[in-house]
């Protein structure tokens, strides 16, 4: 089961279960419960283009 289907099974208004007593039932720790991934910014996306761009054209650069 992936994480994205662990973390929607966690249930945080649960009666008698707890969030971290959830996590050890269906295995995900804790810290990838709370996790929420960051995006990639556009101009951290335009450079890796870029530098992509180059060593495709250039893929001999860096070797002696």
């Amino acid at each position: 089961m992936s994480p994205a289907k662990k973390r929607a099974v966690i249930k945080r208004n649960h009666p008698e279960l707890s969030i971290s007593q959830q996590c050890k039932l269906v295995q995900l720790s804790r810290s990838a419960f709370y996790y929420t991934p960051v995006g990639i910014d556009a101009d951290t996306l335009a450079l890796m283009k870029e530098i992509d761009r180059f060593f495709t054209k250039y893929p001999f650069f860096g070797n002696r």
